[in-house]
């Protein structure tokens, strides 16, 4: 009877969510076939025609002879590792120091929201004068402190202009991230602390084996989604460098768009698109594995 209850049930649920599956069916999964149909073939846009001829996995070949796509998978790896880690560490300082009890003020978490608030291109474009050579706020305050004699080109050389796209991405991302971990910080049982407490543990040794075992499944959590969205960067790079100095901060997602839209070759950039779909998949997997719920251990 229990049983029979349960299949209605279920039955009824999935009649309710069959039209919302149908619309998502429409929406994602229909440009995602598309997109691997597309990386399928030749297809290009030359004299207002467009030509297309079925190669089959010729463009995915290509990606591993094509020493940009190489360079640009390099940067994208350092790019993405870098801003993990940074934001991660970052986040966490961030979120102790929003849980103790002279940091609990909502002005601080206000103050904290205000760069994730910001629209990720309105961002780009408020750090682009920020780094500005010749009117740049950076310029003037260094030069104020007497740090720079001269106006600095900051995004001029590929080892700067790589190392502040990640400064402002960082800037972006730490409040997301901050917040999540400040829930999982308050999710630590109190009691844990004082029985460390109690036996003697101090703030460094009650951090190492509470704090952070407790918070190991929020921590993973962030990190997989860290980079899940590193992998999404674009709109630093289009408005701050546009890929230069001579390629040097060309990222996976800005090189699908450039071979895409600049050098008109929709087959191969499909091919680079799916390349970054394949990654996040696989991320959005172990995501979805880290929240699916689990029966405690010895339960049956």
């Amino acid at each position: 009877m229990v049983s029979t209850f349960e299949q209605r049930r279920r039955r009824t649920g999935l009649f309710f969510v069959a039209p919302a599956l149908v619309v998502l069916a429409a929406i994602l999964l229909y440009p995602i076939v598309d997109s691997i149909l597309l990386a399928l073939q030749r297809v290009q846009l030359a004299g207002g025609a467009v030509t297309q001829e079925w190669i089959g996995l010729s463009n995915f070949e290509r990606l591993f002879a094509d020493p940009v796509f190489w360079k640009a998978a390099r940067n994208t790896a350092y790019f993405s590792v870098m801003e993990v880690v940074l934001v991660t560490f970052i986040s966490l300082g961030v979120a102790l120091l929003l849980n103790h009890p002279k940091g609990r003020s909502g002005f601080f978490r206000i103050l904290l929201i205000v760069p994730w608030a910001i629209a990720p291109v309105a961002n780009a474009v408020l750090w682009k004068w920020i780094l500005h050579a010749n009117y740049g706020v950076l310029n003037g305050i260094l030069k104020v402190l007497g740090v720079i004699d001269s106006n600095q080109v900051w995004l001029g050389t590929p080892f700067s202009a790589m190392n502040f796209l990640l400064i402002v991405d960082v800037w972006k991302s730490v409040p997301f991230v901050a917040l999540l971990m400040l829930a999982g910080l308050q999710r630590v049982p109190q009691s844990l602390y004082r029985a460390a407490y109690v036996d003697g543990a101090g703030p460094w040794s009650s951090f190492l084996h509470v704090t952070l075992p407790t918070m190991r499944g929020v921590i993973a959590i962030a990190i997989v989604l860290q980079t899940i969205w590193s992998l999404r960067v674009f709109d630093l790079v289009f408005v701050l460098t546009r890929g230069g100095p001579a390629d040097a901060t060309v990222l996976l997602n800005f090189l699908a768009y450039r071979v895409t839209f600049n050098f008109l070759d929709l087959g191969y950039g499909a091919a680079i698109a799916n390349v970054i779909f394949a990654l996040t998949f696989l991320l959005a997997a172990a995501y979805v594995w880290l929240l699916w719920p689990r029966e405690p251990k010895g339960a049956r």
